[in-house]
C-alpha cells in the first residue's frame, strides 16, 4: 500500500524545517568540539590522557586519577597538585577564607573570568560560589548582588545583576557581559512564562454543503492564552516560543447564490471552540534598555476545533416550489498554517513586564477550509 502524506502534514513539516533552519543559523554553535582530556598538574608535570573520578572527593582537598580506567586509580592529595581539569572543567589549589582562617581546597574556576575578577565554585551537595579580585576572595552570600555590583564596579551590568543567580550558568553569563558590553541593553531570564488576555476577531472559510459556493462567515470573542519562551542568543534577543491559545466562535451567516439551474438560499450556523498551538521564533530590538522592547515574531500554528454545531438551514427554489431542509455537515478535524506577531514589551520590576501584542494567522484544514483571525491582548511576563 502506497503511504500518502496530507496537506496539513505536508504543511507541519515545512513550517519546522523553516522554523528550525532560522534557529539554527543563528546558534552561535554549529559543530561540536571534541571533549578535552581529563589531566593533572603534579609539581611542574603534567599527566594527561587520564580519568579522573568522583568530583568532590575528601572535601575537595584530594581526587582519584588513573592513565586509563583498567590500570586503576591513584589518590592524590592537595599538597601534591597543583591544578587539573575534568573534561572542560579546570580545578586550582586556592585559599578561601573559612571559620575566621583560611582554608587550603579545590576550587572550581568558572569560565569568562572577568578583569581583575574570577568567579570560583567550591563543589559540594550545595556549592559555594566565590569572587576573587585584587582585593582578594571573597564568598557570594545573601547578599550577593549588593557584593557583585560593588566588585564588578559597572552600572550597565545592574540590570543584570537584578536576576543573576548563584548557579554556575548564572553567573557565567554575568562573566561573559561583563566583557562585552559596550551600551546599555535590555536583559531577561533565559526561561519566560506570559499568560495573556484578550480580544479575537476570526474568519472562517468554507464551501457550503451541496454547492461549488464559497463563503466566509465572521465572529470574534474573548481569548485567553498562555505562552513559554526560551531565549536562544547570547544578547538574548532571539527566542523559541510554544504556546496555547482558546478562543470561542458562535456566528451564522445567509447566503444567496444559485447553483446548477437552481437558487439557493442558505443560513449557516457556527458554533465551535478553538485551541491553537503557536510555535514560532521571536525577535526584539530595545527601544529602551529596560524599559521598553519592541518583537516580531513568526512560525507555525496548529489549531484543534471543538465543534458544538456546524449546520445550514437551506431553500432551494424550484420552478413555483420552494423545498426547505435543515442538515449538519462536518469540517476539518484540525487546521495548520502560518502565524505572525508584533508587539511592545513595558518592562517592570526585576524584569517582570507587560506586553501589549497584535498576532495574526491563517489555518488551512485538509479541504477548502480555512480559518484566520487577528488577536489584541495584553500579557504579564515573568
Amino acid at each position: 500500500m502506497k503511504n500518502t502524506v496530507s496537506p496539513v502534514q505536508d504543511r507541519f513539516g515545512k513550517y519546522i524545517s523553516l522554523l528550525v533552519f532560522v534557529l539554527f543559523i543563528n546558534s552561535p554553535v554549529f559543530g561540536q568540539v571534541p571533549a578535552k582530556k581529563d589531566y593533572i598538574v603534579v609539581g611542574d608535570s603534567a599527566l594527561s590522557q587520564g580519568v579522573i573520578q568522583d568530583i568532590p572527593s575528601e572535601s575537595n582537598t584530594s581526587i582519584y586519577f588513573a592513565r586509563t580506567k583498567k590500570l586503576g586509580f591513584t589518590k592524590f592529595t592537595i599538597e601534591e597538585l597543583t591544578e587539573f581539569r575534568v573534561s572542560e572543567r579546570l580545578f586550582f589549589r586556592k585559599e578561601i577564607p573559612q571559620n575566621n582562617g583560611q582554608h587550603v581546597v579545590f576550587l572550581e574556576k568558572l569560565p569568562h573570568p572577568v578583569t581583575d575578577a574570577v568567579f570560583w565554585k567550591l563543589n559540594g551537595d550545595k556549592p559555594i560560589f566565590y569572587i576573587e579580585t585584587p582585593a582578594g576572595m571573597e564568598i557570594l552570600g545573601d547578599s550577593y548582588r549588593a557584593q557583585l555590583s560593588n566588585r564588578l564596579g559597572n552600572p550597565r551590568l545592574d540590570p543584570l545583576l537584578e536576576i543573576t543567580q548563584l548557579n554556575d550558568l548564572s553567573l557565567q553569563y554575568l562573566a561573559r557581559t561583563a566583557n562585552t558590553i559596550k551600551k546599555p541593553r535590555t536583559f531577561s531570564r533565559i526561561f519566560v512564562i506570559t499568560p495573556f488576555v484578550g480580544y479575537i476577531s476570526q474568519t472562517v472559510g468554507l464551501t457550503i454543503p451541496d454547492s461549488d459556493h464559497e463563503g466566509e462567515i465572521s465572529s470574534s470573542s474573548p481569548v485567553f492564552g498562555l505562552n513559554g519562551e526560551a531565549f536562544l542568543t547570547f544578547k538574548r534577543n532571539l527566542s523559541l516560543n510554544v504556546g496555547v491559545t482558546w478562543s470561542q466562535f458562535d456566528a451564522q451567516k445567509y447566503f444567496v447564490y444559485e447553483y446548477g439551474a437552481n437558487r439557493y438560499e442558505s443560513d449557516v450556523f457556527l458554533d465551535f471552540s478553538l485551541i491553537q498551538i503557536p510555535v514560532t521564533a521571536k525577535y526584539y530590538w530595545d527601544l529602551s534598555p529596560n524599559r521598553y522592547r519592541l518583537y516580531v515574531e513568526m512560525g507555525y500554528s496548529y489549531a484543534i476545533p471543538d465543534y458544538e454545531k456546524l449546520g445550514v438551514y437551506q431553500g432551494k427554489f424550484e420552478r413555483d416550489e420552494v423545498v426547505t431542509s435543515v442538515r449538519n455537515f462536518e469540517m476539518s478535524d484540525s487546521f495548520s498554517g502560518f502565524t505572525w506577531g508584533i508587539g511592545v514589551e513595558k518592562y517592570l520590576n526585576k524584569h517582570q513586564g507587560l506586553v501589549f501584542g497584535l498576532r495574526g494567522f491563517k489555518v488551512d484544514g485538509a479541504s477548502e477550509e480555512f480559518v484566520k483571525g487577528l488577536t489584541f491582548h495584553l500579557g504579564y511576563k515573568f
